[in-house]
């Protein structure tokens, strides 16, 4: 397949309509990328981010998803269902990124998904106690996660996964500790606004290629 050229500074963000997929477009839109984001087509998310364009559609439409991604040089995946964790589709909508991905030659793929997704050797031990209790009370969301995972480190493409501890809508504090063996426990939390800011670093500085990278504040 024929590769085509990417702008500079032009991002793709699923799960724009999100807190966290939205903290990120307003980041990336104030620091002059061109940002598009693909929204289903009954959501009530409007056009109101500064250098955004919305693509109405779904995942199981792959024109749609082609769309967002052309000519974008870096895809940001900040999908995730939410409580009561009955929405399971992070798996097979990232299988449609990822083919979209491959058929415009966009190659860098940064995915958010969460601490206590997996398994992980850094967790403490309350941390993976509520790991454990997670999958076992929605077990279909925890394979769910942990195949979006998988299918993202068997993709071939430039990726970074990303594993927030709780998620804050606090102010950013600018003190951003990432790495692939940071400790993370029930306590330790990051905002929205560094998180934001950590993945527009990375879309930038590709520090962390191939790599799981917990993160927290």
């Amino acid at each position: 397949m024929e590769s085509h050229h990417a702008t500079a500074h032009k991002l793709a963000i699923f799960g724009i309509s999100g807190r966290t997929g939205r903290e990120l477009a307003k980041v990336a839109g104030l620091k002059g990328w061109e940002v598009r984001g693909l929204v289903r087509p009954t959501s009530l998310l409007e056009d109101g981010i500064d250098n955004c364009r919305i693509v109405r559609g779904n995942f199981d439409e792959l024109d749609r998803v082609i769309e967002t991604i052309a000519d974008c040089s870096a895809v940001c995946c900040m999908i995730g269902p939410r409580p009561p964790y009955r929405d399971v589709f992070c798996a097979a909508a990232t299988t449609a990124i990822i083919a979209a991905m491959k058929q415009t030659g966009c190659r860098r793929l940064i995915c958010q998904t969460g601490a206590m997704i997996g398994r992980a050797a850094n967790r403490s031990r309350p941390m993976e106690w509520a790991a454990r209790a997670f999958a076992r009370w929605h077990p279909e969301a925890a394979r769910d996660r942990e195949e979006q995972e998988q299918l993202i480190e068997s993709s071939g493409l430039d990726w970074t996964i990303v594993k927030p501890p709780r998620l804050t809508d606090a102010p950013p504090r600018n003190r951003i500790q990432a790495d692939p063996f940071l400790r993370v426990g029930l306590l330790p939390t990051i905002s929205r606004a560094d998180l934001a800011a950590f993945i527009l670093d990375e879309v930038q500085t590709g520090r962390f290629v191939r790599q799981r990278i917990c993160v927290k504040g």
